[in-house]
């Protein structure tokens, strides 16, 4: 076991069973453990960290999990409940993949990452290559990677064949939203959520690299203070069934709200798009003291961008449509629900309480912020992949062998394929 140890100054000590040395400059941090673990030095919430190949003690527990009040992994086990007592055998792997033609497979075979190309899967601008990409970076950093076969789906909804909707297969679905209060697609039990292809890159809505994202819009954060932001409640976005109430209605609100469609318009295929003269940046959106999240056809993927500001968010879970990350969401710390859609008189009293309560809602939001901070960081992304997969993998009653087709990640980059 490899212990590391910050003093108070921050310099870095290291200690394993072949012995121990100090270094005076964290820059060196980088050179000496792989460039997640930079990160702890830097990361202020402990001096003293373990890196340990036993779960309990990995690194990943430590900073999101273990002696938390918040537990970034709970989500896992929950999801992976339903699959509790099964068996995954290679039998069940090949009824997956002829159920669910849209859905990608990608191999996990002596810590190496491949794709398995399907001429049917779903895929939607840069998604499963961004979610690709994320398992690959994930794998860049840990490799303690199981073997294993795995399904996922880039769909807002995952939809088999009507007749396959209500069976729980033996082999877990990966998806990036579900509901277990509204049906759409495939029962939510059959669904084990992972990290939002945004958490890698978004191009086609302006948004690139989530790591760059991350930083620009907590710099705009920065350049204004809460106090010298627009008193309204803002909001951005597409017209959807779910949405257009509050257009209409906030009509009325001129002075407490500014809520605006906007539309997009393609111009080339996949790499960027033109706006109306409604568009707001991400980083612009940090002008507003109060932020509005909407559900889209499923889920919004937006609302970690809105709590990055560290404005106040104001969220209706009108259809509930979960990520893996909203069981962090506490009501009235980092984030204000309104779960009253076209009821006028509930908004309105959110809207006087958010005008009236300015050192509440001012917290409200540094929270929100700090929540995203802490939880979706690019390490905290890489760590949610590798102990979902870990526990996925225990599921296994078979030995995973290359698919005959398999092309190494690092291959299938430079390929065209999707």
């Amino acid at each position: 076991m490899t212990r590391i140890q910050l003093s108070p100054n921050r310099l870095l000590h290291i200690r394993n069973d072949l012995g121990s040395f100090n270094i005076s400059n964290l820059n060196y941090c980088y050179d000496i453990v792989k460039p997640f673990f930079n990160f702890i030095c830097n990361n202020k919430s402990s001096n003293y960290w373990q890196l340990s190949i036993q779960s309990d003690q990995h690194i990943c527990y430590q900073l999101y999990s273990k002696n938390k009040k918040l537990d970034l992994f709970s989500r896992i086990h929950k999801d992976l409940q339903p699959f509790k007592n099964r068996t995954i055998l290679l039998k069940d792997i090949e009824n997956i993949s002829n159920s669910c033609l849209g859905c990608h497979h990608i191999q996990i075979i002596q810590n190496k990452l491949y794709i398995v190309p399907r001429p049917t899967v779903s895929n939607y601008e840069t998604r499963s290559r961004s979610v690709k990409l994320l398992i690959k970076h994930m794998m860049d950093t840990f490799s303690d990677i199981p073997d294993l076969d795995l399904f996922f789906h880039v769909g807002d909804a995952v939809e088999l064949p009507k007749e396959l909707n209500d069976v729980l297969f033996n082999v877990p679905i990966f998806a990036f939203t579900k509901s277990n209060t509204t049906r759409r697609g495939l029962r939510p039990d059959a669904l084990v959520l992972m990290p939002c292809f945004t958490l890698w890159g978004w191009p086609e809505v302006r948004a690139g690299r989530w790591s760059k994202i991350f930083q620009s819009i907590l710099n705009a954060s920065r350049q204004i203070e809460y106090e010298k932001r627009v008193p309204k409640l803002f909001w951005r976005g597409a017209d959807t069934w779910k949405r257009t109430w509050y257009i209409n209605t906030a009509k009325q609100y001129p002075n407490t709200t500014d809520i605006e469609t906007m539309n997009w318009v393609r111009i080339i295929v996949g790499i960027s798009l033109s706006v109306s003269n409604t568009y707001t940046t991400l980083e612009q959106h940090c002008n507003y003291k109060h932020l509005l999240h909407l559900e889209g056809n499923t889920y919004s993927s937006r609302l970690k961008y809105l709590l990055l500001c560290g404005s106040s968010v104001v969220y209706d879970p009108i259809e509930h449509y979960e990520e893996y990350w909203y069981h962090l969401l506490e009501n009235g710390k980092n984030v204000i629900f309104m779960e009253r859609i076209n009821n006028e008189i509930a908004f309105n009293k959110t809207l006087q309480f958010l005008q009236n309560h300015e050192n509440v809602t001012k917290e409200i939001g540094k929270q929100g912020q700090q929540l995203v901070q802490n939880y979706l960081n690019e390490h905290a992304v890489s760590c949610y992949w590798r102990n979902l997969l870990h526990e996925y993998a225990k599921l296994f009653g078979y030995k995973p062998t290359l698919h005959p087709n398999a092309i190494y990640i690092d291959d299938f980059v430079l390929s065209n394929l999707p």
